[in-house]
């Protein structure tokens, strides 16, 4: 009798023992996501950034998602799990094996979602994020609407399109000078290492005649008859670039 008495006390050990460890680690997790969120919001490009509007952001649509998403996911899995602590307070329940190991197990598939959401933070704000291109500037190769990743990547090359900011707003470009390049541009067209790049410039085009200092950029769209670029905003800064382009999922 004695024995069994043993037994049954071990048992609810181990399983009051795995519950605190349960909450422990989705407390821990919840923290560590959340210190990370706020962090993260000083990156434009992060999809859960509460500061987001469809002026200010270059992936709306994908971001009310996610992010609709990424909410209601936390707010369920704390719900859970402050409904799972009282439980096991509870001596009654505490009591009833059966009752803990359902529980238990119940408890165990939401304790991943804090690891899954820091895993997913981490990726979206410090590898690649998703945007949606907003304009014809960069047809054909990027049309209205299109679905593009993008990489937070700033070791930027000639020819490479990239996401940059300006005045608040968010333009996909593509590099044409880089720095160390001799760029002309005057009512002949833009010059890059004197190669004709562009010949037509409008009435507003900022000249030069210069190397490209380091930290800046020339940018153009590749529908050169409607993009607003560095002919008429001028070099952009490294400060500005917020991504590469890696891949068009339309």
């Amino acid at each position: 009798m004695d024995f069994e008495v043993d037994k049954i006390f071990i048992q609810q050990q181990k399983l009051m023992k795995k519950s605190i460890f349960l909450i422990i680690s989705f407390f821990l997790f919840f923290i560590a996501d959340m210190v990370l969120f706020i962090i993260l919001q000083k990156n434009s490009l992060f999809m859960f950034n509460i500061n987001r509007s469809e002026e200010n952001m270059p992936n709306p649509f994908v971001t009310d998602i996610f992010a609709t998403i990424f909410y209601t996911i936390i707010l369920v899995s704390l719900v859970i799990y402050v409904i799972y602590l009282v439980i096991i307070l509870n001596k009654t329940y505490r009591a009833n094996q059966l009752v803990m190991k359902r529980i238990n197990s119940f408890a165990d598939l939401f304790s991943i979602v804090p690891i899954f959401l820091f895993v997913l933070i981490i990726f979206n704000g410090f590898f690649i994020t998703l945007g949606q291109v907003d304009g014809e500037s960069m047809e054909p190769n990027f049309s209205n609407n299109d679905a593009v990743v993008i990489s937070y990547n700033t070791n930027i090359s000639r020819r490479d399109v990239i996401i940059v900011k300006y005045d608040g707003n968010f333009l996909i470009k593509r590099v044409v000078g880089i720095p160390g390049d001799n760029l002309r541009v005057d009512e002949t067209g833009v010059y890059i290492n004197d190669d004709l790049i562009e010949s037509f410039t409008t009435y507003t085009a900022v000249y030069y005649d210069l190397v490209i200092p380091e930290g800046s950029y020339y940018l153009l769209g590749d529908n050169r008859l409607h993009s607003l670029d560095s002919r008429s905003i001028g070099l952009f800064e490294e400060e500005d670039v917020l991504g590469e382009v890696i891949y068009n999922l339309s």
